[in-house]
């Protein structure tokens, strides 16, 4: 399984195509973040100056937004290649075990994930402090409890929805259906909200959205009920969908 976690990660090395998407998902990252911060006279008729130094932060952190989707849009085409191509029939020559296959790929994904995520994470927040001493504001520093709980949910967004993005490929079998079910799970709470709003309270709970905000508005690090629901919720989601993908593979006739 270690063998294999290699060999995609040198695939990413070697194939030029790999290599560039994931250059240009952190230039975009980076790029959006800064957009939303300097076009905050525009889109909400505020000055810089006038927000204080977290809110400044929180915005410019939706550009990891644009990193959550772009990595289900890699995971899911990178999987699905292994279909295909028919490259699957060799990776499973190597490693007969379907399951150990399949958590090769899990692990390579959450450790390219969090690679990524943590590094542009920091990069947004270290343009953020400078953009904050440019103007003569207030930074933050990392001791800031809020600020930790604000950095780690952030980090964990593009993890959990590359993750899905992996179990859905497996199951559907196609990058469109692992693409098509991360998004869905995504962007459905803009749906739910639409219903009365005793129907969605109760639905929302159930859906990671509501739990991810809750990691980033935290406010501290310390263990409760709040925080421990939200993680079951997320390991919920992460573990159903990777057992169906799982189960999935496990039935395939290659």
């Amino acid at each position: 399984m270690k063998h294999l976690i290699k060999a995609d990660f040198k695939k990413i090395n070697f194939l030029s195509s790999h290599r560039n998407y994931l250059i240009v998902l952190c230039l975009l990252s980076i790029s959006f973040g800064l957009i939303f911060l300097f076009t905050l006279g525009v889109t909400q008729g505020k000055n810089l100056t006038e927000l204080p130094a977290m809110e400044v932060i929180d915005i410019s952190l939706l550009g990891m937004d644009v990193a959550a989707i772009m990595l289900i849009i890699f995971t899911a085409t990178f999987i699905s290649k292994e279909f295909s191509h028919g490259s699957i029939h060799t990776s499973l020559a190597i490693m007969p075990l379907r399951q150990k296959f399949y958590l090769s790929k899990f692990f390579f994904i959450m450790i390219l994930s969090l690679i990524i995520s943590i590094t542009l994470t920091l990069i947004i927040f270290g343009l953020d402090q400078i953009v904050l001493l440019a103007n003569n504001m207030h930074t933050v520093s990392l001791n800031n409890q809020a600020l930790l709980s604000k950095l780690i949910g952030t980090v964990i967004l593009p993890l959990f929805y590359s993750l899905l993005s992996a179990a859905g490929t497996f199951y559907f079998r196609s990058a469109a259906g692992g693409i098509m079910f991360a998004l869905g799970v995504m962007f459905l709470p803009a749906l739910i909200k639409l219903f009365p709003a005793g129907f969605s309270d109760m639905v929302l709970v159930l859906l990671p959205e509501k739990s991810l905000h809750a990691l980033a508005e935290m406010g501290t690090l310390t263990f409760n009920g709040q925080l421990m629901s939200a993680i079951l919720i997320l390991l919920s989601w992460i573990l159903i969908s990777n057992i169906l993908g799982l189960w999935k593979l496990k039935n395939a006739d290659f």
